[in-house]
């Protein structure tokens, strides 16, 4: 019984490890783009995005670096509607999956089909390929314009001087 208890905590660990794979990364240092957008995202939230088109941001991580691109992406409740596509640079859109065959299979047998397309404060999840690439779409149109991060407080010395 012990044993079986302490399968099912590791498992559930490892799960939520794994799902929150974006908030790792971030704290890893990636480097390159993909830092500043996914902190933007974060600290400021987005609007939900309007079913339609959109021009997105797609950064792309590999072996802790990354490059971000241009691209476009359908929505529909709430869900990025395949393909997305990115931009070439003679201004044509290319399928994102011309550039990557397919997610890794370990990575996707540990998400929720359901969920797997939701995009979240302006952002979609951080998809994992069979190449060792991770993709991350933004939608920097439903940012909010306000900062979202609270204003520090000065020093205590500073704050309570005298005659203030």
């Amino acid at each position: 019984m012990k044993v079986n208890i302490c399968m099912v905590l590791f498992l559930g660990v490892l799960f939520q490890a794994y799902s929150q794979d974006g908030l790792s990364r971030h704290l890893k240092g990636v480097e390159g783009c993909y830092l500043g957008y996914y902190s933007e995202f974060v600290n400021k939230g987005a609007q939900p995005v309007p079913d339609g088109d959109h021009e997105v941001v797609i950064s792309i991580i590999y072996q802790n670096s990354s490059e971000c691109y241009m691209g476009k992406a359908k929505t529909k409740d709430q869900k990025i509607v395949l393909p997305v596509t990115i931009q070439k640079d003679d201004k044509t859109f290319v399928p994102l999956r011309t550039l990557f065959k397919d997610m890794d299979k370990e990575w996707l047998i540990l998400q929720d089909s359901n969920t797997l397309f939701d995009i979240t404060d302006g952002m979609s999840k951080l998809f994992v390929s069979q190449q060792g690439y991770q993709v991350q779409v933004f939608f920097p149109e439903v940012i909010n314009t306000n900062s979202g991060v609270s204003v520090k407080a000065p020093p205590a010395s500073e704050m309570l001087k005298k005659g203030n």
